[in-house]
């Protein structure tokens, strides 16, 4: 098999590899079960944070050694330390317990994060194919949206008979998927002679990135944006398990409505780039700052329609998903996609860090309905000044001609 072959045989293990990687039987049940072992949401709030201080300190590290020692080498020692997580989780009883295997479920998606998607982005472009990207990646959104929701479903039904066969069914899956990553290709990337010669490799990628970063603004305001949007869905999704089930609403019923809430945003990440083109950047970030805004709204002022706002908060996940990643990845060198794309993680942990938490003791001391309304505010002043900073750097692009210039330090 010569060289181009192995890097389109990239392109199909990755929709394998994605869809296991997002057939995570415990996304919609960890909250519900942390809360059967006998976790407040406090303390539940201080694990997703832990999970996330994890991530800042882990994820520019992780993702320079995905651009020094391989992107295929940091997602088969991801999927390694994802499955050493899953039994530390099965078999906890503690606080502390359950934040060591936190801890290392973090450490699992920092080396999966920038690298899977780096891996994907340098296949098509060491093949000339990189304006495929965008429908490609669009295809792999949908596909893992899909895997999200039938893992959510299954986890549901498995957490009604017994939380331990979803846990162990995800342990399987783990599994699967590891084997899978370890039939990729590593795409070559070319770095210039001096950089080879650093002797800390890893500490020269970061800050080399960070002057990629200073140097394209736009590309740090997009992934502040991502980030953004990132924590404001991850904890409206999450805690809204706890909030369905203090409707009365069984684990199999909340299954099903996070797995309707999966399809939606399956179809959303589909279809994303029809309406990127149509919209452009500009409509396409204003499109999802206002449906964000108004769901949260709607889940504080009509609980009796907490479902229909709650798959509306869907719709922009899969957009954000895939239109966000085209542009950071267009504006990036390949030598430091990696660790660019895991500053996005970096940057999305940051506000987990505070955010989830906040959230958890707010809506143990005043519910949820009012918990919503409150995150609302606080999110439409952040989402303006990012616009604002968007336009006026995006502005500056089309002035100096280099609007989605692919640069290169070469």
């Amino acid at each position: 098999m010569n060289v181009n072959e192995k890097l389109k045989r990239n392109i199909s293990i990755s929709y394998l590899y994605n869809f296991l990687f997002q057939l995570n039987i415990t996304s919609a049940i960890w909250v519900l079960y942390l809360s059967f072992k006998g976790m407040s949401l406090i303390e539940i709030g201080f694990l997703e944070s832990i999970y996330h201080i994890t991530g800042v300190l882990f994820e520019l590290p992780t993702g320079a050694i995905a651009d020094v020692y391989g992107k295929k080498f940091s997602i088969i020692t991801g999927r390694i330390v994802s499955v050493i997580s899953g039994i530390l989780i099965i078999t906890s009883n503690s606080f502390w317990g359950f934040g060591l295997s936190f801890i290392l479920s973090a450490a699992s998606m920092n080396l999966n994060s920038g690298a899977g998607e780096a891996l994907i982005y340098d296949s098509l472009k060491e093949l000339g194919e990189e304006e495929r990207y965008k429908k490609i990646w669009g295809n792999l959104a949908f596909i893992m949206s899909i895997g999200q929701g039938i893992a959510v479903l299954l986890g549901g039904i498995l957490s009604d008979i017994k939380f331990l066969y979803a846990y162990i069914l995800g342990m399987i899956i783990h599994t699967v998927a590891l084997i899978v990553a370890c039939k990729f290709n590593e795409p070559t990337v070319r770095k210039k002679q001096e950089e080879k010669k650093q002797e800390n490799l890893i500490l020269y990628q970061v800050l080399i990135s960070a002057k990629v970063l200073k140097t394209r603004k736009v590309v740090l305001y997009l992934i502040l944006f991502s980030a953004l949007v990132g924590s404001l869905q991850t904890t409206v999704f999450f805690y809204s398990q706890q909030y369905f089930s203090n409707m009365s609403y069984s684990k199999t019923a909340i299954a099903i409505i996070c797995a309707a809430s999966s399809f939606i945003e399956a179809i959303s990440s589909k279809y994303a780039y029809k309406l990127e083109n149509l919209l452009k950047l500009k409509g396409t970030l204003i499109s999802v700052s206002l449906i964000n805004i108004f769901s949260l709204i709607g889940l504080a002022l009509a609980k009796e329609l907490a479902v229909v706002f709650f798959m509306s908060a869907s719709i922009t996940g899969g957009l954000a998903y895939t239109i966000f990643s085209d542009y950071i990845n267009s504006r990036i060198p390949s030598e430091y996609r990696a660790t660019i794309l895991s500053f996005d993680s970096f940057c999305f942990s940051m506000f987990m860090i505070s955010v989830f938490p906040v959230f958890g003791l707010l809506a143990e001391k005043i519910g949820f309905t009012i918990t919503f309304g409150i995150m609302a505010l606080s999110y439409i002043p952040a989402m303006t000044f990012l616009l604002l900073k968007l336009r006026k750097y995006k502005s500056r692009e089309k002035v100096r001609g280099i609007e989605n210039d692919r640069i290169s330090f070469e």
